[in-house]
C-alpha cells in the first residue's frame, strides 16, 4: 500500500515540473537541429504542432519522446522495479501530459516574444502539477 501524504505529493509536483522542463528543452534543441538539416521546418516544441507544420520534425520528436520514457523502464530486479515505480510513473505520465500541454503557446497568436516565453513556462508549471497530482494518486 503506497502512503499518501503531502511530502511525497510535493515531491512528485516538484520532480515533474523538472521533467516538463527537461522535456521542453530537449524538444527544443531537437527542433532546432532538425531546421538546421531541413530548413523549411519551423521551430515548434510542441510534437503534436511539429506534426502539423513539418511531419518530419514531429515524428523525430515524438520518437525522442518515447526514447526519454522508455529510458527509465529498464530494470534486472524486483527490487530496482519497485524502488523506481514511482520514477517511472511520474516520466510516462508527465510525457504523456507533454504532448497535451505544449499546445498552450500555440492557442494565443500573439507577435510577442515574451507572450511565448511565459506561456512555454507555464505550461510546464501546469504539466507538472498535473502530473505529479496523478502519479501520487494513481
Amino acid at each position: 500500500m503506497v502512503e499518501h501524504n503531502s511530502r511525497i505529493l510535493g515531491y512528485n509536483i516538484t520532480t515533474s515540473i523538472g521533467y516538463s522542463f527537461i522535456l521542453t528543452i530537449i524538444m527544443a534543441i531537437v527542433s532546432l537541429i532538425v531546421k538546421a538539416f531541413y530548413p523549411p521546418s519551423t521551430f515548434d516544441i510542441s510534437p503534436i504542432e511539429a506534426m502539423i507544420h513539418s511531419p518530419a520534425e514531429g515524428i523525430v520528436q515524438i520518437l525522442i519522446l518515447v526514447i526519454l520514457v522508455a529510458f527509465v523502464f529498464p530494470t534486472r530486479t524486483t527490487l530496482e522495479k519497485s524502488s523506481l515505480i514511482q520514477v517511472r510513473k511520474i516520466a510516462l505520465i508527465t510525457a504523456s501530459s507533454y504532448l497535451v500541454f505544449s499546445l498552450l503557446p500555440y492557442a494565443f497568436q500573439v507577435s510577442y516574444p515574451q507572450t511565448y516565453l511565459g506561456l512555454t513556462i507555464a505550461y510546464n508549471l501546469l504539466n507538472g502539477t498535473f502530473a505529479g497530482f496523478i502519479s501520487t494518486i494513481v
